[in-house]
């Protein structure tokens, strides 16, 4: 079985709430393995128009957004390239698609695909390194404009390998009525500590309400590890040549960040709405809980739902500033290399590098709800102001300023990571009900986990 097959046969039978079909023919390489990336020459030498396809997962306003810019691209590059996005379902409809169309060598040119399948792109051995593309195409996208946080989760062996489109963060929102009304000092609600301490304090002055509520899915316990400064797979979050071998959840500051959470449900001051981040939402704005962490996606919901008289809130940290924060979530642009020409693979590069720039990636931010990967749209006047309108987003933008880019904050890099965060909800959610002790709930999710890590190496020829 080639190197591609392996991998793609790995996540066929890793990944959650899909189903992949049969694996891809060839043999594969890895994306810093491949040839040099072809340059502005492949464009300009093209015998006609060059069309570029596009698959992504992006609904919404933030799918409306992303067309919008299309049309904004192709009006301007008329007779020369045309892009043709295609919406493929979810992120998870998507990359099965995606795995299918590789055994057919009938992929996109560019492929969003979202966080959690960085690993997997990476090992497929399909696409061509945004760092190359920028290298020989210096007059496009400048790397040093990405913020560093976005540019972090997509990089490894210090190689960026994908260009960030959508990009979201966690956040904490609370109730601003509930927490005068409880008397809680908002100041203190930096640490996770303090957040647990506001939360116990609301149950009990409140009646009927909640100290706080959020969703169960695996990316919660992914974020109170990097707010923990602990990489949540060793070693170095699957950053280096080697790759993730195992994923611990039994570490003094990791265990201890899990367990303040697990303390507030079993006490019965959290709220259970399971791993939809919509229920959360909804309980929160219906006033049953004080506070919520939800991802930065939320504020549209919020703003949605009508209600009024909340605050959004940096998530709350439990390890050193310099060492801890929190991790991105969203997509990023994948060039793909194989079956596509070099002029193909420039005129995509030409399109990502337009999606990256100031201009679109303020004006996408403002209609989807997502932080600017362009540390250029900082110096925007239009941009300061609408952060001076809206201060949820204040507060986005400026944690995403301030994370620092370090391997906790970088998210395990596995194409395990559907399989693990299939394997640690259910452990987590039982921990979290007290139907099991959480020291034993861990243990076993920490072997589950590198179960499916171990299993997805072996099954990639890693």
């Amino acid at each position: 079985m080639s190197g591609r097959n392996r991998v793609l046969g790995a996540l066929f039978a890793l990944a959650t709430a899909t189903a992949l079909t049969a694996c891809a023919g060839g043999s594969g390489t890895s994306p810093s393995g491949a040839a040099s990336a072809p340059g502005p020459s492949a464009l300009s030498t093209a015998s006609g128009p060059v069309t570029v396809t596009l698959w992504h997962g992006l609904g919404g306003p933030a799918g409306q957004a992303l067309q919008d810019e299309i049309d904004a691209f192709n009006q301007a590059n008329r007779g020369k390239i045309t892009v043709k996005a295609s919406f493929q379902g979810s992120y998870a409809d998507a990359i099965a698609k995606y795995s299918s169309a590789v055994r057919d060598r009938s992929t996109p040119t560019v492929m969003v695909s979202n966080d959690i399948t960085t690993g997997y792109l990476r090992d497929a051995g399909q696409t061509v390194p945004a760092q190359a593309m920028a290298a020989a195409n210096p007059g496009d996208l400048d790397l040093g404009r990405l913020r560093p946080a976005a540019r972090n989760y997509y990089t490894a062996e210090g190689e960026l390998l994908a260009v960030p489109l959508n990009t979201s963060m966690p956040l904490l929102y609370v109730n601003d009525a509930l927490l005068a009304r409880a008397g809680v000092d908002r100041s203190t609600l930096s640490t996770l500590d303090g957040v647990a301490a506001a939360a116990r304090k609301v149950h009990a002055a409140v009646p009927g309400t909640k100290g706080i509520v959020q969703p169960f899915d695996g990316w919660w316990f992914e974020q109170l590890t990097a707010a923990s400064g602990t990489p949540y797979c060793t070693p170095d979050n699957g950053r280096k040549a080697d790759g993730a071998t195992a994923l611990p959840l039994t570490g003094g500051a990791q265990r201890k960040a899990i367990g303040t959470m697990a303390g507030l449900y079993t006490e019965g001051v959290g709220l259970d709405t399971g791993t939809d981040g919509n229920a959360a939402l909804s309980a929160f704005a219906a006033g049953k809980a004080a506070m919520m962490f939800n991802s930065s996606g939320a504020i549209g919901g919020l703003k949605e739902s009508g209600m009024k008289g909340y605050s959004a809130l940096p998530y709350p940290l439990s390890g050193p500033a310099s060492d801890a924060g929190a991790l991105i979530g969203g997509a990023a642009m994948w060039l793909d290399r194989a079956g596509h020409s070099d002029a193909e693979q420039v005129a995509a590069w030409k399109f990502i590098s337009h999606m990256a720039s100031a201009p679109v990636q303020e004006r996408f931010a403002m209609a989807s709800g997502y932080a600017p990967i362009n540390t250029d749209v900082g110096a925007s006047a239009t941009w300061k102001d609408f952060l001076g309108r809206n201060k949820p987003y204040a507060v986005l933008d400026k944690q995403f300023a301030d994370t620092p880019a370090n391997t906790a904050t970088s998210g395990c890099l596995s194409g395990a990571m559907p399989g693990v965060r299939d394997a640690i909800v259910p452990e987590m959610q039982r921990a979290f009900s007290g139907a099991e002790p959480l020291d034993q709930a861990l243990a076993r999710a920490e072997k589950a986990a590198t179960t499916k890590i171990d299993n997805y190496r072996k099954q990639a020829g890693q």
